[in-house]
């Protein structure tokens, strides 16, 4: 996006992509850096980016899995949602959240029937994701089910959806925008 939006010479774009990728490969880096790495080289849809979120995904670090689930939805390939559909129904709250985010960064309709589910989830991060994803992603089962929220009891997710239904509408005629 830098590099498009003449903010960074393309000539410094392959060494900050080799950069990233050896951050995320160096096992002495400190694992923040390399989860950060991961995400930041999320974006570019390069065979060793997908292959370095495959790695940290199958790996035996929790942290890093994470951030390439996070890192499935910033790539924006399609390719993942077979993993994102199954990691919402994860026993881990993070990983339903950052699958969640993910399956809303991709537009996944697919996800619309278990993003639902989650609006019931027992962690409130978990259900405010699923919320937020269903207006990114939109259309009328979104739109249902965001509205159905708002007859529920809970003020929180009242609030949530009616902030979700906003930008849904909002996508849906971007010249009806009412400040």
């Amino acid at each position: 996006m830098l590099v498009e939006h003449k903010k960074l010479r393309s000539c410094h774009t392959s060494k900050i992509y080799q950069a990233l990728l050896t951050a995320i490969s160096d096992k002495t880096k400190a694992l923040e850096i390399r989860c950060r790495a991961l995400e930041a080289a999320a974006p570019l849809s390069l065979p060793q980016v997908k292959k370095a979120i495959t790695e940290a995904y199958q790996g035996n670090n929790s942290k890093l899995k994470i951030s390439a689930i996070y890192a499935m939805g910033k790539n924006c390939d399609h390719c993942w949602l077979p993993t994102l559909l199954k990691e919402l129904a994860s026993p881990d709250t993070e990983i339903r959240y950052e699958a969640a985010e993910a399956c809303a960064e991709l537009g996944a309709e697919e996800a619309i029937p278990s993003l639902k589910e989650l609006i019931a989830d027992p962690d409130i991060d978990v259900q405010f994701a699923a919320i937020q994803a269903l207006g990114k992603i939109g259309g009328n089962e979104a739109k249902e089910c965001l509205e159905q929220c708002l007859d529920g009891p809970s003020e929180a997710i009242y609030q949530a959806a009616e902030q979700a239904l906003r930008e849904l509408e909002t996508w849906e005629d971007p010249f009806a925008f009412k400040a």
